[in-house]
């Protein structure tokens, strides 16, 4: 018998709930230009959103002298033959999510486990197994879209309108980032 995935969902949604409950840590504000360790979650089913992501990734290397990390989701079973992983660019596909929609690939569990002072997640908070990797890390400060919903997942959350490209999300967390380190300085 083939379980839906509204049913899935929900029984995600439960486990979730479940693991929210057993977090303890230790949450502050962490200004980008304090941050050293940076990670990145986004939706990389469409190519183009990987690219961007992976230029992201470069410019803040080569500018900012940081160390980051990008964790793509592929909504499905296998990556297109454009991505692959490369230094500091994963992914994980449907196939690396149990049942319940919960990631389960050991690169996700290092992720959520990994020290960021920074993770961001560029998603609009309609991708549970993103959501669920934001809400789980153990990073310093999480910042996501303004989702009423999510609101546990984040320290912060940025308002931004519709659905952008992840370019605009990008620009727009930026922006936010630096005037964040702006009225710390």
């Amino acid at each position: 018998m083939k379980l839906t995935k509204k049913i899935r969902s929900k029984l995600g949604q439960l486990k979730f709930q479940h693991d929210l409950k057993k977090i303890k840590l230790k949450r502050e504000v962490v200004s980008f230009e304090a941050a050293a360790k940076i990670g990145l979650l986004y939706d990389a089913t469409d190519e183009r959103d990987y690219e961007v992501v992976k230029a992201y990734v470069k410019q803040i290397r080569a500018n900012y002298k940081k160390d980051i990390l990008a964790l793509g989701y592929v909504d499905k079973k296998v990556l297109p033959p454009g991505q692959f992983a490369q230094y500091g660019l994963d992914f994980f596909t449907k196939k690396d999510l149990d049942f319940r929609m919960i990631p389960k690939d050991p690169i996700v569990i290092n992720f959520i486990n990994e020290k960021f002072d920074i993770l961001v997640n560029f998603n609009s908070g309609k991708c549970f197994p993103l959501q669920y990797i934001a809400a789980m890390s153990h990073a310093r400060f999480r910042i996501g879209r303004y989702d009423k919903k999510n609101m546990h997942a984040y320290d912060m959350m940025v308002q931004i309108t519709g659905d952008p490209p992840i370019k605009n999300v990008i620009e727009e967390i930026q922006i936010f980032l630096g005037q964040l380190r702006n009225q710390r300085s």
